[in-house]
């Protein structure tokens, strides 16, 4: 059955009438006085006031009865909007006296009490100028000072007191711990002399019991939350606040090579036995919000504060003039574009503000060195000409990460070794390159010192302009305050020197270490996965005979776009490009030849960048991997070498497992150079030389081909090092991997369950240490020309 107009109309109305806001302010009054009839008729015996009461409770019921009218059509909707009101306006108290006429009357009136509750209705009332007006006195009067909150809190629990001292004077009420006032003031700040009450009439409990609930809420409630509230208020200032040290290290922005940061540090404390660091982590949003909480360790006390890092007066509150190195990673934004766009952008403008603070700051001492973290260091070639004016009183180094994570990689194909020697120079556990100052004689040649260091070996030296030659000739002449660079397991064991040593050497006439060429590898490359990295790996393999075949989940056309953006350079020639999206055996096969492929590179994909964590691209990296390797092994292609890149080191292990395989860990790798050139900046060109191909390179030989003359026999590595050489240093060996496993039998087997085919790389061996028969030397080697063969 239809609703008729006429119907409608009058529920409008009828809504109209109660929004009207001179019924609103008369129904406001009504209630508010119901309360007062109701508290008192709980303190005094009057017939007048169970009247009034009554009285309320019948106008109330009509109220609620005439606004069922006006949900027309939506009976529900009205109880479920107004049941709380009823259950407030109906006169319990009246109805329980009749059933249980037993009942005391003094306690069925605290029924009345949920009249309060009608009062929260009429909300559009602090929407009114007068009340907007108290609300904010009274907000003012909290937000100012906690001194003033408590006190604000104190006068109004005062009140509190009072009125209920008032109430139980009222009610008769005879206290143990004096009068009524003084037990209303326990009992608002500690609800345990409720359980005084014992005897006292009901009401009398109930007023307590409210007395005591309301304590609850000021005390344990409201003080607490004002007390926190400003603690937590100091705490986040304190994120923002100075930071007053000296020689720390700075890192601004966030980068997922943080953690690796902090633990290289970690590292290097312990081995070079240094005094703890402190290292401070400026993000412009919070860790905590972000999932970034970087703690502190028994070596390095990590100290983190929020906001923007790109104009001097924040660089001042870190003490960023004060700092021993200051690295500016940038900022990340959550879209991959957009932070690629903006990272340069704001490393630039960082280091703008950091040279005009040094340039304030010119009674300081020393300045820290500034790494740079570039995505295209191209942008920094305008940087470095503005900064003239600053002149050179800090150490710049402009580093690019996918720089040198994919020169990295392209060594691995050259070296299969690479991985373990990168990883033991580049951290803090094993070997580094350290320099030390020696007293060195009139015309001192590079092979008089060959042999001086009982704990390091020497591998080339810095003259007196910074410039570094590795790998020097027997024959030439140390420059003048030339610092020795030593390859040594700490600082410690590089400055121990003995010159008598230099005798040990001509011992062999007969043999010496041969410097031929280096081989190139040759064959097909497959790089799997596309990202920034890539036209890094392709410009290291150009200058080999390799074929180069890019396999992605992509078409052709969209790769060539992508390489033009991230290369600015056109395709290579003779470059293959595949599409698979390894849904099947089938595909694989058709995008990869393996009986052509001697080596594949997987690289973490560059579109999921944006949208997986490291874990889930991890992941998809690993799937990968378990479907070529199967496909190797079911063809019997062991000779395959896999180089594979991942974000976390929790994947490490399982690419241990896969034979043939290095991996390469981004953040980490990106983490140990950092760290390395913080603490020693003059090595960047090193690093910068031999990660690539070039002049001086890491290469891997036989005892065979590396000691021209030899026959067979033990040898030690002191008489490895003796032999007469042509920029050709030894720096250790790596262990033949089948002999090894054969050698520890079924606990060799166990124990490199997880790592079956890492190679054991021994750098800087003590002198007397016997080389393994077969194991190949590693060499710092100078480089002039490469051999075609391999």
């Amino acid at each position: 059955m239809g609703t008729s107009y006429t119907e409608k109309n009058f529920a409008g109305r009828l809504e109209l009438f109660f929004k009207n806001s001179v019924v609103e302010a008369v129904l406001l009054f009504l209630i508010s006085a119901s309360v007062v009839a109701a508290i008192a008729s709980l303190l005094f015996h009057n017939d007048a006031l169970e009247h009034l009461n009554l009285f309320f409770s019948i106008v109330f019921s009509i109220e609620l009865t005439a606004r069922y009218f006006t949900y027309d059509g939506k009976k529900k909707e009205y109880f479920r909007d107004w049941w709380m009101d009823w259950v407030a306006t109906i006169p319990w108290d009246i109805f329980l006296f009749f059933l249980f006429p037993g009942g005391r009357a003094s306690m069925l009136r605290l029924l009345r009490l949920p009249r309060i509750f009608r009062i929260l209705r009429f909300r559009r009332i602090k929407k009114s100028e007068p009340a907007r007006w108290l609300s904010y006195r009274f907000r003012r009067l909290l937000e100012v000072s906690i001194w003033r909150q408590s006190m604000t809190l104190l006068l109004v629990s005062l009140i509190f007191v009072w009125i209920f001292a008032l109430m139980l004077d009222k009610v008769g009420m005879h206290s143990e711990h004096g009068d009524n006032f003084w037990f209303s003031l326990i009992t608002m700040i500690s609800s345990d002399s409720i359980f005084e009450l014992h005897g006292q009439e009901s009401l009398v409990k109930g007023l307590v019991l409210l007395l005591s609930f309301i304590g609850i809420v000021l005390f344990n409630g409201i003080l607490i939350a004002i007390i926190i509230g400003k603690l937590m208020e100091y705490l986040g200032g304190l994120k923002n606040g100075e930071v007053r040290e000296k020689d720390h290290i700075i890192l601004l922005g966030w980068s997922e090579c943080i953690p690796h940061i902090v633990a290289e540090l970690e590292d290097y404390c312990v081995s070079e036995r240094k005094h703890p660091v402190k290292v401070v982590v400026m993000t412009g949003d919070s860790p905590a919000s972000a999932g970034r909480i970087i703690g502190s360790s028994p070596h390095v006390k990590v100290i983190s504060r929020v906001g923007s890092f790109q104009n001097e007066e924040a660089l001042e509150r870190i003490s960023a003039h004060k700092a021993a190195a200051v690295i500016v990673l940038g900022d990340a934004a959550s879209d991959r574009k957009l932070s690629e766009r903006l990272n340069d952008p704001v490393v630039t403008r960082t280091l703008v503000s950091l040279e005009t603070l040094l340039d304030d700051k010119r009674k300081e001492s020393r300045s820290p060195v500034i790494i740079l973290n570039y995505l295209d260091l191209g942008k920094s070639l305008h940087v470095t000409e503005f900064l003239r004016p600053f002149g050179s009183r800090s150490t710049k180094i402009f580093f690019n990460p996918l720089f040198f994570a994919g020169k990295l990689i392209a060594s691995m194909c050259v070296n299969p070794y690479s991985e373990a020697i990168y990883n033991e120079l580049l951290s803090s556990q094993g070997n580094e390159f350290h320099s030390v100052r020696i007293p060195l004689e009139e015309k001192t040649c590079w092979e008089d010192i060959a042999l001086s260091f009982p704990r390091s070996i020497p591998v080339g030296y810095r003259d007196s302009g910074g410039e570094f030659r590795m790998a020097p000739l027997p024959g030439e002449v140390l420059p003048d305050h030339a610092e020795i660079v030593v390859l040594s397991e700490n600082e410690y064991d590089s400055r121990i020197f003995d010159f008598s040593r230099t005798e040990i050497r001509k011992q062999q006439p007969d043999l010496s270490l041969c410097s031929s060429p280096i081989p190139r590898p040759s064959g097909t490359l497959v790089v799997v996965g596309v990202n920034p990295k890539l036209p890094f790996i392709i410009e290291g393999m150009n200058k080999m005979d390799v074929r180069l075949n890019i396999v992605d989940n992509q078409t052709e056309d969209e790769f060539a776009e992508w390489y033009g953006e991230y290369s600015k350079t056109p395709l290579p020639e003779g470059l293959v490009f595949n599409e698979c999206r390894f849904r099947s055996e089938d595909e694989v096969r058709s995008a990869i030849d393996l009986d052509s492929t001697n080596r594949i590179i997987l690289l973490a994909d560059g579109y999921l960048l944006n949208e997986a964590t490291p874990d889930q691209i991890d992941a998809e990296t690993v799937s990968k991997l378990l479907m070529l390797s199967q496909l190797i092994e079911r063809d019997g292609r062991g000779g395959i070498h896999l180089i594979v890149e991942t974000l976390t080191t929790d994947s490490e292990i399982v690419v241990r497992n896969i034979r043939n395989c290095s991996n390469v860990i981004g953040p980490l790798t990106t983490g140990r150079l950092l760290t390395t050139f913080a603490l020693e900046p003059k090595f960047e060109p090193v690093f910068r030389t031999i990660i690539q191909f070039g002049d001086i390179d890491i290469v891997c030989r036989s005892m065979t081909d590396a000691v021209g003359g030899w026959k067979g026999g033990g040898k030690t590595f002191g008489e490895l090092l003796s032999l007469s050489h042509d920029g050709c240093i030894p720096l250790g060996w790596v262990e033949n991997i089948n002999s090894a496993a054969e050698a520890g039998g079924e606990a060799g087997e166990t124990q490199e369950a997880l790592r079956r085919v890492a190679p054991r790389v021994r750098l800087n061996p003590p002198k007397s240490s016997e080389i393994p028969p077969e194991a190949e030397i590693v060499f710092l080697q100078r480089q002039k020309t490469y051999d075609p063969g391999f």
